[in-house]
C-alpha cells in the first residue's frame, strides 16, 4: 500500500510544456533564419543583382533615362548591377543612397560615339550639360520609394526580430524547464 500511495503523488508531465516549448524554440530558429537572410546585407546584394532582378530594373531605368536628340540610350545589365550592388548597400547600412556615376557617363559616351555623335559635340558645354542631365536621372532612379522605405524600416525589422528572438529563447527555455522538473 504504502509504494501506490508514493505513487499517487508524483506529478504527470506537462506535455503542453513540451509542445509549447518547442514551438517557442521553431520561431527562434525562423527569426534567426531571418536575420541571417533578408536582414544580412551581403544576402540582400546578391539578391538584389540577380539577372531577373537586375533585367528589370533595367528595363524600368531605361524608360526614366531621357534620349539624347533622337539618339537611344541604353543602360546595360552591367552598367547597373555594380551600383546597385552600391545602393543596395547603402541602404543596409542606413546610408544616403549615393551611386557613383562614371561607368554610367562612360557608358552613355560610348553609345553615342558609336552612333555617331561627334566627340567634340559630347565634350562640349552642350553636351556636358546633357551629361548632367542624364547624371541626374541615372541617380534619380536609385532614389525609388520602395529602397528607401526599406532602408528606413529596416533597423525597426532587425530591433523586432531581436527581441522576438530574445522573448522566444527565455520563454522557450522556461517551459523546457518547467517541462523536465515535472517529469520527476
Amino acid at each position: 500500500m504504502i509504494i501506490r500511495e508514493q505513487h499517487l503523488h508524483v506529478a504527470k508531465p506537462k506535455y503542453g510544456s513540451r509542445a509549447f516549448s518547442t514551438f517557442m524554440y521553431f520561431i527562434f530558429v525562423l527569426a534567426t533564419i531571418c536575420l541571417f537572410t533578408v536582414f544580412n546585407k551581403s544576402f540582400g546584394q546578391i539578391v538584389a543583382t540577380s539577372d531577373p532582378v537586375v533585367e528589370q530594373i533595367v528595363e524600368v531605368v531605361n524608360e526614366k533615362v531621357p534620349q539624347y536628340n533622337g539618339y537611344t540610350i541604353q543602360i546595360t545589365a552591367a552598367t547597373i548591377k555594380p551600383d546597385l550592388k552600391t545602393a543596395v548597400g547603402q541602404a543596409y547600412d542606413n546610408k544616403p543612397i549615393k551611386v557613383n556615376p562614371t561607368r554610367f557617363q562612360t557608358s552613355v559616351k560610348q553609345q553615342l560615339v558609336n552612333d555617331g555623335v561627334s566627340t567634340l559635340v559630347i565634350n562640349s558645354s552642350i553636351g556636358a550639360s546633357i551629361e548632367t542631365k542624364l547624371t541626374n536621372e541615372y541617380q534619380n532612379a536609385f532614389q525609388n520609394k520602395y529602397l528607401l522605405e526599406f532602408r528606413d524600416q529596416l533597423p525597426t525589422y532587425k530591433m523586432i526580430t531581436y527581441l522576438v528572438m530574445l522573448v522566444t529563447f527565455v520563454i522557450g527555455t522556461f517551459f523546457r524547464i518547467r517541462y523536465h522538473r515535472s517529469k520527476y
